[in-house]
Protein backbone atom coordinates (compact mmCIF):
# COMPACT_ATOMS: atom_id res chain seq x y z
CA UNK A 1 0.00 0.00 0.00
CA UNK A 2 1.62 3.28 -1.07
CA UNK A 3 1.67 6.17 1.36
CA UNK A 4 -0.59 8.93 -0.03
CA UNK A 5 2.16 11.55 0.32
CA UNK A 6 4.32 9.44 -2.02
CA UNK A 7 1.71 9.22 -4.79
CA UNK A 8 2.96 12.00 -7.06
CA UNK A 9 2.31 11.37 -10.75
CA UNK A 10 3.81 13.88 -13.18
CA UNK A 11 0.64 16.01 -13.47
CA UNK A 12 -0.42 16.21 -9.79
CA UNK A 13 2.03 17.10 -7.01
CA UNK A 14 0.76 16.64 -3.46
CA UNK A 15 1.12 19.70 -1.22
CA UNK A 16 -0.72 18.23 1.77
CA UNK A 17 -2.74 15.12 2.58
CA UNK A 18 -5.66 16.63 4.49
CA UNK A 19 -7.46 13.37 5.22
CA UNK A 20 -6.03 9.87 5.57
CA UNK A 21 -7.74 7.11 7.49
CA UNK A 22 -5.33 4.47 6.19
CA UNK A 23 -7.76 3.27 3.53
CA UNK A 24 -8.93 6.48 1.83
CA UNK A 25 -7.15 9.82 1.40
CA UNK A 26 -7.88 13.35 0.22
CA UNK A 27 -5.08 15.73 -0.76
CA UNK A 28 -4.52 19.29 -1.90
CA UNK A 29 -1.98 19.57 -4.68
CA UNK A 30 -0.88 21.31 -7.82
CA UNK A 31 -2.52 20.16 -11.06
CA UNK A 32 -0.36 20.47 -14.18
CA UNK A 33 2.06 22.90 -12.49
CA UNK A 34 -0.47 25.71 -12.23
CA UNK A 35 -3.60 25.34 -10.11
CA UNK A 36 -4.52 24.11 -6.65
CA UNK A 37 -6.77 21.08 -6.79
CA UNK A 38 -8.45 18.65 -4.44
CA UNK A 39 -7.99 14.95 -5.19
CA UNK A 40 -8.82 11.60 -3.60
CA UNK A 41 -7.89 7.92 -3.77
CA UNK A 42 -8.30 4.55 -2.10
CA UNK A 43 -4.89 3.58 -0.81
CA UNK A 44 -4.85 -0.16 -1.44
CA UNK A 45 -3.90 -2.79 1.07
CA UNK A 46 -0.91 -4.39 2.75
CA UNK A 47 -0.87 -7.15 0.09
CA UNK A 48 0.78 -4.84 -2.44
CA UNK A 49 -2.38 -3.49 -4.08
CA UNK A 50 -1.66 0.03 -5.39
CA UNK A 51 -5.18 1.19 -4.59
CA UNK A 52 -7.51 3.07 -6.91
CA UNK A 53 -7.22 4.84 -9.19
CA UNK A 54 -4.05 3.60 -10.81
CA UNK A 55 -2.57 3.79 -14.29
CA UNK A 56 -0.50 0.88 -15.60
CA UNK A 57 -0.28 -0.39 -12.02
CA UNK A 58 0.97 2.94 -10.64
CA UNK A 59 -1.08 4.82 -8.03
CA UNK A 60 -2.58 8.16 -9.10
CA UNK A 61 -5.07 10.68 -7.73
CA UNK A 62 -8.64 11.33 -8.92
CA UNK A 63 -9.32 15.08 -9.19
CA UNK A 64 -12.48 16.32 -7.51
CA UNK A 65 -14.48 18.82 -9.56
CA UNK A 66 -13.99 22.35 -8.18
CA UNK A 67 -17.74 22.71 -7.50
CA UNK A 68 -17.40 19.95 -4.87
CA UNK A 69 -14.31 21.31 -3.11
CA UNK A 70 -16.17 23.51 -0.64
CA UNK A 71 -18.72 20.92 0.57
CA UNK A 72 -16.02 18.26 0.94
CA UNK A 73 -13.70 20.59 2.86
CA UNK A 74 -16.57 21.79 5.06
CA UNK A 75 -17.49 18.19 5.82
CA UNK A 76 -13.92 17.34 6.77
CA UNK A 77 -13.61 20.46 8.94
CA UNK A 78 -16.82 19.59 10.80
CA UNK A 79 -15.12 16.34 11.85
CA UNK A 80 -11.76 17.95 12.65
CA UNK A 81 -11.68 21.71 13.41
CA UNK A 82 -7.85 21.65 13.40
CA UNK A 83 -7.98 20.78 9.73
CA UNK A 84 -8.59 24.43 8.82
CA UNK A 85 -4.98 25.34 9.65
CA UNK A 86 -3.62 22.46 7.58
CA UNK A 87 -5.76 23.48 4.60
CA UNK A 88 -4.79 27.14 4.88
CA UNK A 89 -1.10 26.23 5.06
CA UNK A 90 -1.51 24.22 1.83
CA UNK A 91 -3.07 26.90 -0.33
Amino acid sequence: MPSPINVNPHNFKVKSVIFDNGVFSIAIGIWESQTNALAMRWNGDENGDAGYPKTFGNPVWFLIHKDLNQPIIQGLMSQDPQLANKILDSI
